[in-house]
């Protein structure tokens, strides 16, 4: 069964993000990373994506999946950075 987001969560989730874009250090260019995030899509169906969001293309249930993938990518560079960081201070 797919799961819809509540009006309560469709409420707050613009307001997240234009906070999250206030922040300093946090852009994020749209098309650059759409473009990368589903680089399997070409010509018109990346500017569907791009025009009228990912959830115009793929239910709720693969876009978690892939919000789930990149922010474990995430997670594994800036542990990487971290480790490394670490390890020039002991040295």
């Amino acid at each position: 069964m797919e799961r819809r987001m509540g009006e309560e969560e469709d409420q707050f989730l613009p307001e997240i993000v234009s906070k999250a874009i206030k922040l300093p250090g946090v852009k994020v260019d749209r098309m650059a990373f759409l473009a990368k995030t589903f680089n399997h899509l070409k010509g018109t169906e990346l500017a569907q994506l791009v025009d009228q969001g990912p959830q115009s293309l793929y239910k709720t249930k693969d876009l978690i999946k892939v919000a789930n993938r990149v922010v474990l990518n995430d997670m594994e560079k800036n542990t990487v950075f971290l480790l490394l960081q670490g390890c020039r201070l002991i040295l």
